[in-house]
């Protein structure tokens, strides 16, 4: 008979051993805490500094830790998202500002059924985040059998580019990440 976390691992695989990225990123995080509070100095620079010396020290120790490039990869897939998430609210910022400052409101607003590739309700919740933290945007429901996330647009021009753009962008580091 199988032991309650034999269980768990069984039906839910994203918890296998290897697989989350949670434990290494804790690691990571309490180590450039460390090499903050060595250095007497607690900012945002020594942290950054402290976080690279720590990603240093756990490939050094790999044997100990296991699967350190692949949190690398996610890592840096974290920041490449958070690069693009920024990027897209810059611009989103500015047709928000453009169609609130133009003389005639000419916006064509509407709801998109946008069919979902991530399936994991985390990645559901920071994708219909990211997209509702995005000005002219807003997530408003997602479907019961978790297939389609509906989004309001304050202004949508093109039905399949939106889509297209959601897929490649939010969406595509979402899966790299998770993968």
């Amino acid at each position: 008979m199988p032991t309650p976390t034999e269980e768990n691992r069984v039906s839910r695989p994203e918890l296998q051993p290897g697989s989350s990225i949670l434990p290494r990123l804790t690691l990571n995080i309490t180590l450039a805490f460390t090499w903050c509070l060595l250095h007497d100095e607690i900012s945002l620079h020594q942290f950054l500094i402290g976080y690279l010396v720590g990603i240093g020290a756990m490939l050094f120790f790999s044997r100990s830790f296991g699967r350190e490039w692949r949190y690398i990869r996610r890592v840096l897939m974290g920041f490449r998202l958070l690069g693009f998430f920024i990027k897209e609210l810059v611009v989103a910022n500015i047709d928000v500002v453009k169609q609130v400052l133009a003389p005639r409101l000419n916006v064509r607003s509407g709801i998109l059924a946008y069919p979902l590739e991530v399936r994991h309700d985390i990645l559901i919740t920071l994708l219909a985040n990211m997209i509702t933290l995005t000005p002219g945007t807003l997530s408003v429901e997602v479907s019961p059998d978790r297939r389609f996330l509906f989004i309001h647009f304050l202004d949508i021009e093109d039905i399949e580019a939106e889509k297209q753009k959601i897929k490649d962008g939010f969406e595509r580091y979402l899966l790299l990440i998770a993968e």
